[in-house]
């Protein structure tokens, strides 16, 4: 078996069984589907939340190569859906809680087009060494 890190995702058994669960469906044309219209909130923010979720490059059941296209899309979807006078925002009366959930899902979309989902898995593994290590004291 091939292990790259702790995370449920990074195994050859992993990815692979992602990759069975997934076969058939055009996650691409899905993704193109919601980000379609711009003002088509509930569709955007439900591929966003799938972006974030799967984007990683041993889970997401579309192509790669595409992959970097759809988060930049989803950012400036739900970026323009949370500016001052948005119709999304009047739309939910600027309610915070609904405001700050879209900007989180933003952030969500950056880390993953960064590569940050990366980096916090290799920080986990520090922080268990150092916690088996602080066990062993």
């Amino acid at each position: 078996m091939g292990a790259w890190g702790s995370a449920p995702w990074d195994t050859d058994g992993a990815a692979d069984w992602f990759g069975n669960v997934f076969a058939g469906i055009d996650i691409d044309a899905h993704i193109d589907e919601a980000f379609k219209y711009e003002d088509d909130y509930d569709k955007i923010r439900a591929a966003g939340y799938l972006l974030a979720v799967l984007g990683r490059s041993m889970v997401w059941p579309g192509d790669l190569e595409r992959l970097d296209d759809h988060l930049e899309q989803g950012i400036e979807l739900l970026s323009e859906m949370v500016e001052p006078g948005s119709d999304f925002r009047e739309l939910w009366e600027d309610d915070a809680d609904v405001i700050a959930a879209v900007r989180d899902e933003i952030a969500e979309l950056e880390a993953r087009l960064d590569g940050d989902d990366e980096d916090e898995d290799e920080d986990e593994d520090a922080d268990d060494e150092d916690d088996d290590a602080d066990d062993d004291e």
